[in-house]
């Protein structure tokens, strides 16, 4: 027994010893194997790209907003599972007290979500976590820019966050890490691995920018048989500039039979439009976004005409992977371990997937027509003022109640509440 236990010793201390965290690099074992390395992108691109300069093209702007702003407004429910299959909405656990109202002392849960979100597009969203003994307070969330994470050679994870001159290092007991997908421990940027579609867009807005500030007046020289000194190109060059840079009644003259050639590509040349536009789709594909959701009029869809059939496809292929990552994440790193398998989390997306007006009157009636309703979950739902007495459950014989069908009593009996009337 004492020799196996001194070989699992050893095994245990050879693999610990493999594992290496080189700075901010791969994570690598002696032969120089990665483990594991953090998604990058090195492409070159016509325009250098951050995720500032990114969010000022508008397409990247409109996706991480559509994105941002549909999540944060969701309402967040808290559930515990019971035994019998059926779950119960839950209020007055700490952590959904804390999410729905005011994650921390500046935010609401609107203000708070979007910010998660904000971060969690460009690939991953670092949530600080505070607590008061055992009993969470307070969520923060630290700008993904300013986190370095690392694997320690324990194997867990550590979070190196600069916070203004200062460094501070954080478990991963005390960081909230939400993903997108990747290598498993950091996620993968869409604007980073887009960077060359987006530079492109970029490059094609500062070309329309610089046209637009001169006239759209093409550059170019100044073509002549003859032999000029240093003083009459200069005097050209002078002419040159103001047909090129000068304002539009501006006029320049061209003397001893000199002709100007155009050396720049025209925008038809560049297909500068084609371009803007195929920036447009491109940046689209990278967020999971129908072009026609950020009002891309050019752009044509399969997922259906009306604007429930595009909605029911964004959600589907769009917000559920981000709303789901979210709602297993804050089950796992919120909630104590003894409780996993007590509660979930879910987004509520009705109001999201709500029908049109007259589309919920034919559904609702058929709901209750069919007994899958109350008239008093309809008129919950649709937020009118629901009426204690409308809360049974009809069947499709002589429209009476299930429980007056169980009393052999088909026939629906006169409210007793009104008055008889004495014609």
């Amino acid at each position: 027994m004492s020799k196996k236990r001194d070989k699992v010793k050893i095994r245990d201390k050879t693999n610990r010893d493999k594992l290496k965290v080189r700075g901010t690099g791969p994570m690598q074992d002696k032969t120089g194997t990665v483990i594991w390395d953090r998604p990058r992108s090195s492409f070159k691109t016509a325009k250098p790209v951050t995720f500032d300069s990114a969010m000022t093209l508008s397409a990247v702007f409109a996706c991480v907003k559509i994105l941002t702003e549909s999540v944060a407004t969701l309402p967040l429910q808290m559930y515990k599972l019971n035994a019998d299959g059926t779950r119960t909405q839950v209020k007055d656990h700490d952590v959904i007290r804390l999410l729905y109202n005011k994650p921390n002392r500046y935010q609401t849960r609107v203000e708070f979500f979007e910010q998660l979100m904000l971060n969690l597009v460009a690939g991953n969203a670092y949530v600080k976590k505070d607590y008061s003994g055992k009993k969470l307070v307070s969520l923060q969330v630290i700008n993904s820019g300013s986190v370095d994470p690392s694997i320690q050679e324990n194997g867990t994870p550590l979070y190196k966050c600069k916070i203004g001159n200062k460094t501070y290092e954080y478990s991963d007991k005390e960081i909230w890490h939400i993903k997108l997908f990747g290598t498993g421990f950091v996620g993968m940027s869409p604007i980073a691995y887009g960077a060359q579609s987006i530079g492109v867009g970029l490059a094609g807005v500062d070309k329309t920018s610089r046209l637009m500030s001169n006239g759209a007046k093409p550059t170019g020289a100044l073509k002549t048989e003859k032999y000029l000194k240093k003083e009459q190109r200069d005097a050209l060059r002078g002419e040159l500039d103001i047909l090129i840079n000068g304002d539009d009644g501006d006029l320049a003259v061209l003397e001893g039979n000199m002709q100007f050639e155009q050396i720049s590509l025209t925008p038809e040349d560049l297909e500068l439009i084609e371009i803007r536009r195929l920036s447009v789709e491109e940046s689209c594909r990278y967020f999971g976004v129908n072009p026609i959701l950020i009002f891309s009029t050019d752009s044509s869809t399969t997922w259906g005409s009306g604007i429930e059939q595009l909605v029911d496809g964004f959600h589907k292929f769009g917000l559920r992977p981000y709303l789901e990552r979210i709602e297993e994440s804050a089950r796992i790193h919120l909630l104590q371990r003894h409780e996993w398998d007590e509660y979930e989390f879910e987004f509520k997306t009705k109001d999201l997937l709500r029908a049109s007006y007259l589309e919920r009157i034919k559904s609702n009636k058929d709901r209750i027509l069919s007994g899958q309703a109350s008239p008093y979950q309809i008129q919950m739902e649709e937020g009118e003022v629901a009426y204690k007495n409308s809360d049974f459950i009809l069947v499709p014989v002589n429209m009476t109640t299930a429980e007056r069908m169980k009393e052999g009593n088909y026939g629906a009996k006169a409210d007793e509440s009104k008055p008889a009337s004495t014609e």
